[in-house]
């Protein structure tokens, strides 16, 4: 198998990590492995913002992610993924006619993009879906006409870390050929 397939293999959802801070070559990479990902059209309706004041990214978890997320708070970093529309016909009414989110599905592309570069740089990471949008747009500062779609908290993964094998359907049942 290839390095790319290496990689996805070795990645884990990690919710313990150190208090190591992460480089700021390392997020540069991470943002622009992100940047290159595809996106409908070439719209490019991704946004980063990228939380590492700790005193900030504190007020984050507590704030917005609720009960079930607080484990986030020992990530060094986290960061937040939004999108923008740019085109009122081509996302607003197109969304009306085909009902498909491109921007979302971007976003997510290249959020999935920023996670496999951090594992190959030696970092691990964790989505976080469940969070309250209005609060953390109120305390990043976000613009109202971008819009928050996941967030990913990112680091050292903790030596103590116990990984479990991951439990993944066989190729057979979810692999259909026409």
């Amino acid at each position: 198998m290839g390095k790319v397939f290496e990689v996805i293999n070795k990645r884990r959802s990690v919710r313990k990590f150190t208090s190591r801070p992460v480089e700021k070559e390392k997020i540069i990479k991470i943002i622009e492995s992100a940047r290159l990902s595809p996106s409908a059209s070439n719209r490019q309706p991704w946004r980063f913002v990228v939380v590492t004041d700790r005193e900030l990214l504190s007020r984050v978890v507590k704030e917005s992610l609720g009960v079930i997320n607080q484990w986030a708070r020992s990530a060094p970093l986290i960061v937040v993924g939004c999108s923008v529309r740019k085109s009122l016909f081509s996302h607003y009414l197109g969304e009306a006619i085909i009902r498909v989110h491109y921007h979302l599905i971007d976003v997510a592309i290249a959020m999935e993009h920023l996670v496999l570069e951090a594992e190959d740089l030696g970092l691990s990471t964790c989505w976080v879906g469940w969070f309250h949008a209005r609060r953390l747009k109120r305390i990043l500062n976000i613009p109202i006409a971008w819009k928050i779609v996941s967030l990913i908290a990112v680091g050292y993964a903790h030596k103590d870390l116990k990984t479990r094998p991951r439990k993944r359907l066989p190729l057979e049942k979810i692999l259909t050929f026409r």
